[in-house]
């Protein structure tokens, strides 16, 4: 608890100056504060006294001191929120940079997925808000506290030091309460994190959801997630609730205390009626910073659950490795090289013993059953994962040795699931290299056979594609992220399975943007339909993580081996 506490004061370190006003005008507004009780019972003994000027001394003073507290509580709280404001902002950021930098088998392994990260950086965030935002109640309640306890021993010690007996107690029973709430507190963020899981999920396969009649499945999946969710919450607001009726209880025997002493007090004629109500007063006010730090102890028990989670996070420690060298892509590079690779998602070997050479401006495609390696092969280029054994190398050189930013500009992907931005076109595209002006986005468009239906819709290359690209067919999906990797020039192309989802006329119209994408680049093409890669200058066939096959197609064909089974299969469907 402690480490994230000390973490969580950190990140007020850039806001110092920021700090000490709010430090400052917590003190000021303390002080004003508690001051005011005494005055009121100055004014109760004016009034008894008929002393009409010094009544209106005080009362102006009263004014002030209000004006003071006002002033004074504007910019404190102000302050405080708005450095809150920053803190959790950077630390947005900070994860979802860290969440961009996290290995393709993180995401992959992760237990409740996108929903549940999203959950981190949302509900977790918010929880931490709200915490930093009570940092200004430690600035200004305990002092409060303590001015008004030093009114209590002006006014009558004798009296404050027997009252002060109940309070060892109290915070006995306040450190017990806040034990147990933290263990519900973490269930409840964990149970959160499932809730905007099966959201996220059920916004996200809608069609699918619709299409199986499975409405009422997810519908009873997430009320068993909330009802849950309830009970765990029911059990924190038990605990905190608890806290109220305890204190309250304990503070009304105190007043009933207080009166009956001042009674007897007044009689011997020992203290006036404006020491009472000034008594009072102070008690009465002191009830209020006592409130908040109760609430403000519990809310560092959700505050800490929830700081070690997204700290947790930013820790993790699952980020693609950068080497020591971050050595530039070579432009005069001359062949792609897997030496004895072998890959293994968990205890399941995907990739075994992989020897493979690729001549720079070779056409090289993949293929083999589903599960038998290919795009994980394909991966590994582009270091969305490392090998588990063995290397790859551009020339001499192994790709860990080169800065990642750059060897991923020199690879261009084109994937079978297409994932445009929810953005326009024109950005879709010009999305392939940022770096560069857009004014050869149409020309890529041209070339990846999309142009004709872009300048056909609304808006052309302003129109915006929907979510993930909602509001456009496959065809035309898959021919903007052609014209995106067109654009991007780069030498190395990845293309997989960039068509098996089309029909055949959308495959023809985007196979023409591909044959102009692969255009003098050394490309590795991952294929379900052998009819798309009969014109390569090699075919690996791939089975069981292994490569069992490699040539030319009609060499493979005569060979009678997998390839020409799978050849035999396709040509009677």
């Amino acid at each position: 608890m402690n480490d994230v506490i000390r973490r969580l004061l950190q990140e007020l370190r850039p806001y110092k100056s920021q700090v000490i006003l709010v430090a400052v005008t917590g003190v000021f507004y303390s002080a004003a504060y508690s001051r005011i009780a005494l005055f009121i019972g100055q004014i109760q003994n004016s009034f008894q006294a008929n002393e009409q000027h010094h009544l209106t001394r005080t009362a102006l003073m009263i004014l002030g001191l209000a004006l003071v507290v006002g002033v004074s509580r504007y910019f404190h709280i102000y302050t405080m929120n708005m450095i809150a404001e920053r803190i959790v902002n950077n630390l947005r950021l900070r994860l979802q940079r860290k969440f961009m930098n996290l290995s393709l088998g993180f995401h992959a392994n992760y237990a409740t997925g996108s929903g549940g990260l999203m959950s981190r950086i949302l509900n977790d965030i918010k929880v931490i808000q709200d915490g930093l935002r009570m940092v200004a109640d430690f600035f200004r309640e305990p002092l409060l506290a303590v001015l008004l306890v030093g009114n209590l021993f002006y006014l009558n010690w004798r009296l404050t030091f027997a009252i002060l007996i109940v309070v060892p107690p109290i915070l006995w029973f306040l450190r017990r309460i806040s034990r147990s709430l933290r263990k519900y507190v973490l269930w409840g963020q964990e149970n959160q994190e499932q809730i905007t899981s099966t959201i996220k999920e059920s916004l996200d396969g809608v069609r699918t959801i619709q299409s199986f009649n499975l409405e009422n499945v997810m519908s009873e999946k997430l009320t068993g997630q909330t009802d849950e969710y309830l009970k765990i919450r029911s059990r924190v607001h038990s605990r905190i609730e608890v806290m109220g009726p305890v204190t309250e209880f304990v503070a009304t025997c105190l007043i009933l205390g207080i009166f009956f002493y001042f009674s007897v007090e007044i009689a011997k004629g020992n203290q006036t009626p404006g020491d009472v109500l000034a008594y009072i007063a102070s008690m009465l006010m002191i009830n209020a910073p006592i409130k908040k730090l109760q609430e403000s102890y519990v809310r560092i028990q959700e505050t800490v659950v929830a700081a070690r989670r997204v700290y947790d996070l930013l820790d993790e420690a699952s980020e693609v490795p950068v080497g020591g060298k971050n050595l530039p892509f070579p432009k005069n590079w001359s062949r792609i090289v897997y030496r004895n690779v072998s890959f293994a998602y968990g205890d399941t070997l995907t990739l075994k013993n992989i020897d493979l050479e690729i001549r720079r401006g070779e056409q090289i495609a993949l293929v083999g059953e589903s599960g038998s390696g290919k795009s994980t092969l394909v991966n590994l280029l582009g270091r969305f994962h490392d090998p588990t054994e063995g290397q790859i190398l551009i020339d001499d050189t192994s790709l860990f040795d080169f800065d990642l930013k750059d060897l991923r500009q020199h690879i261009a992907l084109v994937s079978q699931d297409v994932f445009l931005f929810s953005d326009t076109i024109q950005r879709n595209i010009h999305a392939g290299d940022f770096q560069r002006e857009g004014r050869g986005v149409s020309a890529a468009a041209r070339s990846a056979n999309a142009h004709d239906f872009i300048s056909r819709i609304p808006n052309a290359y302003e129109n915006r594609v929907g979510d993930r690209g909602s509001l456009l067919s496959g065809g035309e999906k898959q021919r903007i992220s052609i014209a995106r990797a067109i654009f991007k020039d780069a030498p190395i192309l990845i293309l997989d399975e960039a068509t098996s989802a089309l029909d055949s006329s959308s495959e023809k119209e985007v196979q023409k943007g591909l044959d102009q994408l692969m255009k003098g680049r050394t490309s590795l093409v991952v294929a379900h339909r052998l009819s798309t890669v009969q014109n390569a200058d090699r075919i690996i066939v791939m089975r069981d993580g292994r490569i069992v096959e490699e040539g030319r197609h009609a060499d493979l064909v005569d060979r009678d081996g997998h390839y020409s089974r799978f050849w035999r299969l396709q040509a009677k469907s």
